[in-house]
Order: C-alpha cells, then structure tokens, then sequence
C-alpha cells in the first residue's frame, strides 16, 4: 500500500468479478507508472484472477459458516441435527419397527384324538431370532405360550386307516422388533478421571442403548440431559396376581447417568464431570435451593420445584478406571420395513415345557423342528431419509410444546419425538371434534413399507402412541387412534415449447421438476396446490406456456382401493385440492404417473 495514502477499500465486494474490477482500479490508481498491462494474457492479469478467486472462495465460506450456525438457514443435515438437538429434539437415525407374527408348531394328539396332549405345548421365551431371506432381524418381545386358550387348534395329520387325527397345527401369536443386538466393550482401565468423559459406542445407526454396566457392576441410566438424576425403574409387581398389574414404575435417584448422542460419525455415550468419591447426590436443604436459584434465603415464586431438592452439583459420575459393556439395538435402515410374508426364518428359540422329564429327547427335537414363522401383514416403521425442512419443523415443534400437550402442534410434535425404541411413524395429524363436550381428539396415523410407499401403522405402534400420549396430554382429552385413507393421484400436463428447444428434453426436464416436487411424502390433510405445479413448469426452460394442468384420483390393482371424485374437493378458484382430514395424498409411482404433453 502506498505510504501517507488513505486507502478507501470497498468491503462489499465478494465476488469474483467485483474483488478483480477493485483490485483493477487499486493498481491503476496508485500505481500508474509501475504497471499498465491489463490485458488478459498478462501475467499481471494472472495474478489479479488469483487473488480474486482466492477472495471469492474465502466469501463463500464466510457465508457458509454463518448461514450453518443458524437453524433457518442451515442446509447441512447434520448441523440441522445438531440445532435441534439444542433445542430438545432428539432424531433418531433408525428407529426400529414393531410387528406380529404368527408361530405354528405341530403337536401330538391327546389318546382320544379330539385336542392336542398339552405335555407337548411349550412357551417360546422372549428373545426367539428371526430373519427375512434379505438379512432383516427381528427379535421377539414376549413370551408366547401355546397352550393358552386363545391358541388356536387345527387339525393338521391324520392315521391313513382310521382316519384319527394324529396331529394338530396350534398358532398363536408374538410381537417382534426389528434390529439386532449387539454388544460393545469400552475398555477405560488406564484412563484417568475426565469431566465430561463422551465414548464412542458403535455406528450411527443405533436405535436404543439397553443396559451400560461397568466391571463392578455399578448400572448407567439414559438420562434427557445430565441434570436429569431421577429415573423410573420397572420393578416387579408382587401382587401381580391380584393387582392384573405385571411391573411397577419407581422413581430411583442415581448418580451414574449419560445422555446419547448421534451424528454422522457414531453414536456416543455424554457422562457427567462428577467423580465417585465427591458426587454429592442426595437430599438438599431448602434453603440452599432458594439461595442457589435466586441468591436469598426465602422463596417468592409460585412456580418453585419440589423436584430440586435432589440435586447434585456434578452432573452424574464420570467413569474411570474400568471397562464397560455396553448392549445396544442396530437397525439398518434398509432392513427394517419388510413385506408381508417375509419374516419365515428362525435363527434361535428358547421352549419351555410344562415337565420336560415326560418328554425324550426325539419328542422335543420334533416339536422344535415344527416351529414356523410367518408375518401376515407387512412390518413397517418412518421412511427415516427424512428432509432437511421436514427436520427443522419437528425439531420448532418440539421445542414449543414445553413437555405439555395443549394445541394440535403439540401433539404432533410429541408423537414424533416419541423414542424410536417404541415405533415411529411417517405422518400424524391431529382433529378435534368440536361437538363433544370433552375434548375427543381423533388422531390419524401413517406409516410406510419398504418400497418407501404409506402403509397403515401396526397395532403395536399405536398402543405405545397412545400411552407415550397420557403421559403429556390435558385430562379432559380424550384421544382415539385411526388410519388415514391413502388417497393415490396421478398428474396430467400439457406445456408448449420453444421452437428453438428441444421438445423431448424440455418435457423430460417438467417431467423431472414435477417429481423433485413431491419427492416428499405429503401429510395428512395438507392441499394440493396445483399453482405449485404451474410455477415449476414455467420456470423451466423452453417452456413458453403451461395450458393445463389436471389431477385424477388412482384406485385399485397396486393403488389404494379408496375412490375420491378430485373435482368435488377443488377449490372456487380452481388453484388447490382440499383435501380431508382423514385422507392423505400421495404419488405413489411417479415414473408412471406423472405424464406430459409437450407442444
């Protein structure tokens, strides 16, 4: 820079061909007689370009920086996921899928012949592995006991001369999850205490942290957040028999607690920066809570929380010095929705026989050998490749619900952010009935099948909603779970062209647009603007004008069977189908159902 010179520079100029013109009119300026080639051949000009580009790069990344470090503006998926794990909203990558099969065994006949010999009837314990032909894994979640009432009997063999049944079919049926349980050890023996301490566990996608022991056998809970220190442990229920209740839930105050965290990179287990010897977990004198919170010794809010009492100052206890196991569920995300009669592979079992001494070996090994597996209905769970919009929404949806569910945003909210240990869904939304004196609310779910199309959400799954649900909801709501009629749609357009372009490329490229339009699963009631569509069409290029624009309802054969007259929900102005609360759009096969016209 020129000495004794005032150099005004222009700080607005990041781009290429503003930061070159600058620098241009710099050199011409204060250095006229060193240098006057600015021909584009120079080397002078060579180095202009440089620095130019070299400042239009660092531009760039400035803006990158800063429209990442925000969540409206983010467009990185996981930076979203990290805004919205600041905000509350825990996404899970691959959550599991829950189902019921069906099990069949072959059973002897009892001496007369007319019901099975209970002797052979055995319980299939919790933990049974099955598998799909293309890898998937489901574990079963109960115990199935084939000699319940509700089993159902058939005759299945029968004596080639008398014409005696020999042996019957018992079915009964389980619940299933999908994922495979995995076990990790983190050795920490000749690690020193660290505040703080985050270990990685596996993959990113995990699905759910069973049980985290140390080698003294000290228990780890999952905590929401760190300052969490009481959790519910299910206990049994002594009184089981008279109560109908099988476990309890009690509050239990522990020190050894962690949180989960996920990103692209793993999954990680986040400890507290508390040591075993000077964790201070206990209850706390009044007193000391007004002080710490307000900085006097009384209390003058209404909204003062008993539960502050039990505090501790360090977070929970950091682990040193010992090894940890750690058993985990993984789900791919490929595997974990499966089509109807998929689920026919048995990986290992566990029976358990009323009196195993009356049977032989050979006569267990028979029924063992007979057990079969069968899904009647397809499995299904989310489509977890989820957008980076449809994230931000969920994760300003949780965040404004507070923990309570008041609005129809609340409840939406909360029904995707229940854990993924206890199902997902792809859509929900939420209808009041305004005639009912209480709050009725009709609450409409959808899930999706391994091709990535709606299907109806499974039994398991909405029960856990509901119950996921109580716990938030106003007393006077009342809550009922329904499917959504899947309403398939197909769209029409005819386009006129530039004569100067091409017509088959120009309708490929509308063709295209329109399917990067609903490349998203549409929600329940959301409307269908046909003006979207237009304005799509006609920006592309070559496209002159866009002359019709028509939407047909799809039933039957591979669609859904419901049949919607698309005209009866146009709107007036013709620019928008209203669609109704109960039914959802979809597209399901866009190479098929997407056609054009180019003129």
């Amino acid at each position: 820079m020129p000495k004794n010179k005032n150099v005004a520079i222009k700080y607005t100029s990041r781009d290429f061909e503003s930061i070159k013109e600058d620098l241009v009119q710099y050199a011409k300026r204060y250095y006229p007689d060193g240098y006057r080639d600015f021909s584009a051949a120079s080397f002078g000009s060579l180095i202009l370009d440089t620095v130019a580009y070299t400042g239009d790069i660092l531009s760039y990344y400035i803006d990158y920086h800063v429209n990442e470090s925000f969540l409206d503006t983010s467009l990185e998926f996981d930076n979203v996921r990290k805004h919205a794990r600041s905000l509350g909203y825990k996404f899970a990558g691959t959550p599991s899928s829950f189902g019921t099969v069906s099990l069949f065994i072959l059973c002897p006949a009892n001496t007369d012949g007319t019901a099975p010999d209970t002797t052979y009837l055995p319980i299939l314990k919790a933990g049974a592995n099955f598998a799909t032909g293309g890898g998937g894994n489901f574990i079963l979640t109960e115990d199935v006991d084939f000699a319940d009432e509700t089993s159902d009997v058939v005759a299945a063999r029968f004596n080639s001369t008398t014409g005696a049944t020999t042996y019957f079919a018992v079915r009964n049926y389980g619940q299933v999850q999908s994922g495979v349980l995995n076990v990790a050890t983190v050795d920490l023996t000749n690690d020193t205490f660290e505040r703080f301490k985050k270990v990685r566990v596996g993959p990113s996608n995990i699905s759910e942290i069973i049980s985290v022991y140390d080698s003294e056998g000290n228990r780890y809970y999952e905590v929401d957040n760190l300052s969490q220190e009481v959790v519910f442990v299910e206990t049994t229920n002594q009184n089981a028999a008279t109560d109908g209740v099988r476990s309890i839930l009690k509050p239990f105050a522990t020190a050894r607690r962690f949180t989960l965290e996920q990103d692209d990179t793993g999954t990680f287990l986040q400890f507290g920066f508390g040591s075993e010897d000077v964790d201070d977990l206990g209850i706390t004198d009044p007193t000391r809570v007004a002080l710490k919170m307000q900085g006097k010794d009384y209390i003058s809010s209404k909204s003062f929380d008993p539960a502050k009492l039990i505090s501790t100052n360090k977070l929970g206890i950091a682990p040193s010095n010992t090894e940890l196991k750690i058993i985990y569920r993984s789900n791919s995300p490929e595997l974990t929705n499966i089509p109807a009669n998929s689920l026919t592979t048995i990986n290992a079992n566990e029976l358990i026989y009323q009196d195993i001494t009356v049977l032989t070996p050979s006569q267990r090994n028979f029924v063992e050998n007979s057990l079969e597996v069968n899904n009647d209905n397809p499995i299904t769970s989310i489509n977890v490749d989820i957008s980076v919009e449809e994230l931000k929404q969920r994760a300003k949806s949780h965040f404004a619900t507070q923990n309570r569910a008041v609005t129809k945003q609340d409840y939406e909210s909360l029904v995707y952010n229940m854990p993924p240990q206890f199902g997902a869904v792809t859509r929900a939304n939420i209808v009041n009935d305004p005639s009912s004196s209480n709050r009725k609310l009709a609450l409409y779910l959808i899930s999706q099948d391994n091709n990535g199309n709606l299907s109806q959400t499974n039994s398991i799954t909405k029960n856990n909603i509901k119950n996921w649900l109580n716990q938030y909801r106003s007393l006077n709501d009342q809550i009922e779970i329904f499917d959504p009629k899947v309403v398939n749609f197909k769209i029409e357009f005819t386009v006129m062209v530039d004569k100067k372009f091409s017509q088959d490329s120009v309708l490929r490229e509308c063709i295209d647009q329109v399917k990067a339009l609903y490349a998203d699963k549409l929600y329940i009631a959301e409307p269908l603007y046909i003006t979207r569509v237009y304005e799509i069409l006609n920006r592309v290029d070559g496209v002159v004008d866009v002359r019709k624009v028509k939407v047909n309802n799809k039933s039957g054969g591979s669609y859904s069977g419901v049949s919607l007259d698309m005209d009866k929900i146009l709107s007036r102005d013709g620019t928008f189908y209203h669609t109704p609360d109960n039914c959802i759009l979809e597209l399901k096969f866009p190479d098929e159902d997407i056609k054009g016209i180019a003129k």
